[in-house]
């Protein structure tokens, strides 16, 4: 049986940024466009300190689902899933990544990570399954997504099968 690619993503200066300098932040460019295509391309896995659902919410309600909801991303919230994560464990999320209950076969998009989480990938020589994302900028998350696209394989022929466009993930087309 086919197993998709595990993906793990992150949300703040991941999906969310600074997009101007000294502006506010908010959602990159065709975010919800993104996403969407890659929960049909890949097991897409929330990894970020958002609380996931409504009952893990602090009072202000904010959490990944109210999020994804509240900008018409209720298909991402029906295929992504949630990392259940230690925050307390010495190697941060990079220790939920690696852990023996997880996919082998994964790639992770996250904002520039610490030291010691570099550490930890590397030392399991899966540090070229991180992909950085520019924290800054328009483009960041999109740039990642094509170098996920550039590392998985993924060609014209996924788009058509899903019913996507390349053009989606072109900035020249944006």
């Amino acid at each position: 049986m086919y197993r998709k690619t595990a993906l793990y993503i992150d949300i703040d200066d991941t999906i969310i940024a600074q997009i101007l300098p000294g502006a506010g932040r908010e959602l990159r460019p065709c975010v919800i466009t993104h996403l969407t295509v890659l929960g049909q391309l890949y097991d897409c896995c929330w990894l970020t300190s958002w609380p996931y659902s409504p009952a893990d919410a602090p009072a202000s309600g904010m959490c990944v689902q109210t999020l994804i909801r509240s900008v018409y991303g209720q298909r991402i919230n029906d295929t992504f899933r949630a990392a259940d994560w230690d925050r307390d464990h010495p190697d941060g999320k990079a220790g939920f990544v690696l852990r023996p209950d997880q996919p082998e076969n994964w790639y992770w998009l996250e904002d520039p990570i610490p030291r010691g989480e570099q550490d930890a990938l590397k030392a399991a020589g899966k540090l070229d399954q991180y992909i950085p994302v520019d924290p800054q900028g328009a483009w960041g998350f999109l740039d990642a997504v094509n170098e996920l696209f550039l590392r998985t394989g993924i060609a014209r022929a996924a788009f058509d099968q899903i019913g996507a466009r390349p053009e989606w993930f072109d900035r020249s087309a944006l």
